[in-house]
């Protein structure tokens, strides 16, 4: 027969350990910056965080469209891969409004094969990437 003292015992194992599984589970922002990165050198990942409201989207894809399929960006600055990923959608696989402090909306972050190197609110930043 189990006493209560034993009992107790067992339960805060328990919570500690679920505790200790949970914390190993969830995913940082280096996980997700090594899932967002190009797997090419020389060559850029664009992922355009919005609030998710419909009104805005068609604006902010041609916006962006505009950006990427100008005549200097083209040159200067190959795009493999752009994502549009709305803010409200509970089923991505990481919670990146607070993984990257993302407050307003569009929220433009670029990576190369290393890691990011812009997050901005202004698609014309892109511009400056090519620059540094």
């Amino acid at each position: 027969m189990i006493t209560i003292k034993t009992s107790r015992i067992l339960n805060v194992l328990l919570i500690i350990f679920f505790t200790c599984t949970l914390a190993a589970c969830s995913r940082g922002k280096e996980d997700a910056v090594r899932d967002m990165v190009s797997p090419q050198q020389k060559s850029y990942n664009i992922y355009v965080f919005w609030d998710g409201r419909q009104s805005d989207y068609s604006e902010l894809i041609e916006e962006m469209l505009n950006v990427i399929n100008s005549e200097a960006i083209l040159e200067s600055l190959p795009i493999h891969n752009m994502s549009f990923i709305s803010l409200d959608d509970q089923t991505q696989k990481y919670d990146y409004k607070k993984l990257f402090a993302i407050e307003q909306s569009p929220t433009i972050i670029v990576l190369d094969h290393e890691g990011i190197v812009l997050q901005t609110n202004d698609p014309n930043d892109i511009y400056d990437i090519p620059k540094n």
